[in-house]
């Protein structure tokens, strides 16, 4: 039997260059291997660092002028036989269950930096430096080896240094800061537990802000929650709870679920996972869910893309991940979705454009002449205007029936009225326990104000309110006298919200 044997031609490195990476991404590379290197020699090291008054170091350094780029570490180093294993592609790391899994980081990810790159490194222990220098475009053409520069250091010294020249990317301005802060994400988890010092320059640490203003329940404790369960036997755990609206500290970038393998970030904050069964479509809608519901998602023994930018989920594990985490925060997801802090201020910018916005609608001539010229209706015309809409009401059947307590309140919106009809009509007797209310859904205002359930709700309430507040004062007052109908509301209103609050706290 004949067989042809399978060869990788050097050219293909030029395709790393095309990689969809992002250059935190790229950088993370590097810091996976510095920490991984840490955590197989951790029994070691940590001796080593209590001697030297240290610990587990990584400093990115860039140069934008000179368009270089260097990551060093004081992890354990290599020995000459592990730089060359490092710069076999697609061999496979001595533990695979690391973060150094596809034996192919170090390489993809400097050659997408930049076309010359040098790997300087020193073992502990080891009485040598070695140092190669990777040129792109030399190996591309056939010139494949690799020579090797040997310098002979203490035995005591531990490092390696990667860096980069000829690059093809620039990192500054917005770059330089989104880098920053998604690193500052991917390794939360190292640098809050003490494991890592991650530096940018000397002098900047990259630590993550972990302090998460949570809201309280009534009881003082906070809305979070601890998980863990399987899907399709592989083990998910991890955290959720529901950032505290009136602390300035939710939002759309602070939400989401950050995906966590192996005690590297994957995918995190500010583009946190966000799992469609919980937040919607693709991507999430500006709701109030994708501004509160914030977690933490492990999932060690699901795969990781190429990149490990992403969870690479096989089958309808996303699917079943999202509906276990919904079914877990259900009711996390009905008090994010409608709770409101009865001390919630708005900032008084956001007051004042609201205002303005009110006086410039007001201020328009149609609206003034509306006021000014048009004129009042008599009592009989307001009866005439009704009439067929209360006869309506009491031939037919309401939409939704509200009991409080010996109380009915039938609600009406026949999409059959005209914009040109009130907004609501009411129907009540003086002693009646039986209040009708016929909201007109194709009001103009009902038209270009209200938008989804909560703008719906809030409509429809505020129309029931204003129906049962002239009810009670006509009850007990025999007349409808404005400025008590008012007070009447006002207290409806008060305890409306107290007891919306009470529902989602309790």
């Amino acid at each position: 039997m004949s067989s042809i044997e399978f060869h990788i031609g050097a050219s293909a490195i030029r395709n790393y260059k095309r990689l969809s990476y992002e250059i935190w991404y790229a950088l993370a590379e590097f810091i996976d291997n510095s920490t991984q290197s840490f955590f197989n020699n951790r029994e070691t090291l940590d001796a080593i660092y209590e001697k030297e008054k240290e610990g587990l170091e990584v400093v990115i350094s860039y140069d934008q002028m000179g368009k270089t780029l260097s990551i060093r570490d004081n992890a354990m180093g290599m020995d000459l036989d592990e730089l060359r294993n490092a710069l076999r592609l697609g061999n496979p790391p001595s533990n695979p269950n690391g973060r150094s899994e596809f034996g192919m980081g170090l390489k993809t990810a400097a050659c997408w930096l930049g076309d010359v790159w040098t790997v300087k490194t020193k073992k502990l222990g080891n009485a040598f430096e070695y140092e190669i220098e990777f040129d792109v475009e030399r190996i591309a053409s056939g010139d494949v080896e690799l020579k090797v520069i040997q310098r002979q250091k203490p035995e005591s010294q531990h490092h390696t240094v990667v860096e980069i020249r000829k690059m093809h990317r620039q990192i500054a301005g917005r770059s330089l800061s989104a880098t920053k802060n998604f690193l500052r994400s991917l390794y939360r988890i190292d640098t809050r537990e003490g494991v890592l010092t991650l530096k940018w320059g000397q002098d900047e640490i990259l630590n993550y802000d972990s302090n998460i203003a949570f809201l309280k329940a009534k009881n003082g404790e906070d809305f979070r929650r601890e998980f863990d369960f399987t899907v399709h036997g592989k083990r998910v755990y991890g955290w959720g709870g529901i950032l505290d609206l009136g602390t300035g500290s939710a939002g759309r970038p602070k939400a989401g679920f950050a995906t966590i393998r192996r005690k590297r970030v994957i995918q995190g904050q500010p583009s946190a996972w966000r799992p469609r069964a919980i937040f919607g479509q693709e991507d999430g809608t500006n709701n109030l869910i994708n501004q509160r519901i914030v977690g933490e998602v492990h999932l060690d023994e699901f795969m990781a893309s190429h990149t490990k930018d992403a969870i690479s989920w096989v089958e309808d594990e996303e699917e079943q991940v999202g509906e276990m985490l919904k079914k877990t925060f259900a009711d996390f997801l009905h008090i994010a979705a409608n709770q409101r802090l009865k001390d919630q201020v708005l900032p008084e910018a956001m007051v004042s454009a609201g205002v303005q916005q009110v006086k410039t609608d007001m201020e328009k001539p149609e609206f003034i002449d509306a006021v000014t010229l048009n004129e009042v209706p008599t009592p009989e015309m307001v009866k005439a205007e009704n009439q067929p809409i209360i006869d309506a009401t009491r031939d037919s059947s309401p939409d939704q029936v509200i009991k409080i307590g010996e109380f009915t309140l039938n609600i009406f919106h026949d999409t059959s009225y005209s914009p040109n009809e009130p907004y609501y009509v009411c129907d009540y007797g003086p002693n009646s326990q039986e209040v009708s209310v016929a909201i007109n859904t194709r009001h103009p205002f009902f038209q270009e104000h209200v938008t989804d359930t909560e703008t719906v709700k809030l409509y429809v309430l505020l129309c029931c309110l204003d129906a049962l507040a002239e009810w009670k004062c006509l009850l007990k007052t025999a007349q409808v006298e404005p400025k008590t109908v008012n007070s009447i509301k006002n207290d409806l209103m008060y305890h409306q919200s107290a007891f919306a609050m009470r529902d989602a706290l309790e």
